[in-house]
């Protein structure tokens, strides 16, 4: 057999590696996504509801068709009440959120304080955006809403959380790592079924378990 010339073992290289990209790429297209919960699901979740007290340093990003913004995110979590700050970058305005179970403080940089047992409309109606506090006390931690009806998820080949519609959200979760034995995503995705526009994305910089100072 002649040997072929340089141009046809050119074209014949890239044209193996294009194939396997696409191999590659539909591969894991298809085992992206899993719809049969882990056979140790129910001790996962157990697990992670034992990260009581933990903080994160995160990047939010906030965006409709009209506005958008976005925040350097510090949360502490402590026995179910948490402390949030959120500050927009160049001394553009800051947010404390301050509440628990029973409900919140919200209180902006010119002044203005309020108080509701909904942080979620409250947030919303002080600042003009949308973010689901209560809930993402438990999708951070890789898991589901506690006592809230879920109308989908799944998992990753990892048995890790993937993909959850809940509470009138849909949340895409990734790049876990492990933090002292505990699976937790660090990449946040979030959209409202009834507001396709809205889009919400957070990027955890950091996590710390454990006990913070208050």
């Amino acid at each position: 057999m002649a040997p072929l010339d340089p141009l046809r073992t050119t074209c014949l290289r890239y044209l193996i590696v294009y194939c396997l990209i696409v191999t590659l790429v539909s591969c894991a297209s298809i085992s992206e996504q899993v719809l049969q919960g882990p056979a140790d699901w129910d001790e996962r979740l157990q697990a992670q509801r034992q990260i009581n007290d933990w903080a994160i340093k995160a990047r939010l990003g906030v965006q409709t068709e009209t506005e958008g913004g976005s925040f350097d995110v510090f949360w502490q979590q402590h026995d179910g009440g948490f402390d949030i700050r959120l500050i927009a970058p160049m001394g553009q305005g800051a947010v404390h959120i301050d509440g628990d179970a029973d409900g919140v403080l919200i209180s902006l940089a010119n002044g203005r304080m309020q108080y509701s047992d909904n942080p979620d409309d409250l947030f919303a109606e002080m600042t003009g955006l949308s973010l689901p506090v209560n809930s993402l006390q438990d999708w951070l931690r890789g898991m589901p809403i506690q006592n809230e009806p879920v109308q989908y998820i799944s998992w990753n080949e990892s048995g890790q959380l993937y993909k959850i519609e809940q509470g009138g959200w849909r949340v895409e979760m990734s790049r876990y790592q492990t933090i002292d034995g505990y699976e937790l995503p660090n990449k946040f995705y979030l959209e409202r079924e009834d507001r396709p526009e809205l889009s919400v994305r957070l990027l955890v910089r950091e996590w710390r378990l454990g006990p913070t100072e208050q």
